[in-house]
């Protein structure tokens, strides 16, 4: 359905913002995509077809992609095969625009943590109830590549949150599993620095694994129960070795 005339009927100004025809142009794109009526990886209409179907001039559709390139649902291509294609917007803007308003409200990193271990602990139970095989496997496999970085005081905390991050995903709350990755940046930041300043950082990236690799046997054993109450012990014993090390800020662990 077109948007309507540019110059069409507007209601009383002065009673709140009319919005601008490129904002209605492109609030109507964005439903589709987020509708999934087109998918990342799809190409939009030509710019001629657009113009015509939302009957509006090539400068206004031009700002209403713009608008809609800053929020990451498109990206324009330039050169021979130009034109806008649907995307998926990065957990790396959603994290750091989260990041800067904790800041803002003053939060700190034991917030973060403390918050994690309200949905982490109930995750845990509801993979170890519902994981499929190859979903085990895949966690089989995360746990494969911490192995191999235990010596790594910068590349096994990046692998040892995106475990944590995974196993939200699987326990098939999308809200959770959304949180977590806005979350993961903030948390691999902190345990990196941390991790750098520990004299015993060898010995606790083999502890992190292993209760890493006990809490997948917990899920293939879909013992969800000793899951949840596993996980929150280690998360707990983690957070106050994490919080006895130097405070840093949310931000100063982002810049």
């Amino acid at each position: 359905m077109a948007v309507g005339q540019e110059n069409g009927h507007r209601a009383d100004a002065g009673r709140r913002r009319i919005p601008k025809m490129a904002e209605l142009v492109a609030a109507e794109l964005r439903q589709k995509i987020l509708k999934g009526e087109m998918k990342p990886g799809e190409s939009l209409s030509p710019e001629s077809a657009l113009v015509e179907e939302y009957d509006v001039s090539r400068p206004t559709l031009r700002e209403a992609l713009r608008l809609l390139e800053a929020q990451q649902l498109i990206t324009v291509r330039r050169g021979s095969h130009r034109g806008p294609v649907v995307s998926t917007p990065s957990t790396d803007l959603t994290a750091r625009s989260f990041s800067m308003l904790l800041e803002l409200r003053r939060a700190t990193l034991a917030d973060v943590y403390a918050f994690r271990m309200v949905f982490e602990p109930v995750a845990a139970r509801m993979t170890a109830q519902d994981a499929t095989p190859e979903q085990i496997a895949g966690l089989r496999a995360l746990l494969e590549q911490e192995y191999a970085a235990r010596g790594d005081a910068v590349a096994f905390p990046a692998l040892a949150w995106k475990f944590h991050s995974e196993l939200v995903r699987l326990s098939g709350n999308v809200t959770m599993a959304v949180v977590a990755e806005t979350l993961e940046l903030i948390s691999e930041r902190h345990a990196q620095a941390a991790l750098l300043q520990w004299a015993d950082g060898d010995r606790q990236r083999d502890r992190a694994y292993r209760a890493h690799l006990k809490l997948v046997e917990l899920v293939e054993a879909r013992d969800g129960e000793q899951a949840e109450r596993f996980w929150a012990q280690h998360m707990a014993e983690v957070g106050r070795k994490l919080q006895s090390s130097k405070e840093h800020s949310i931000i100063e662990l982002l810049d």
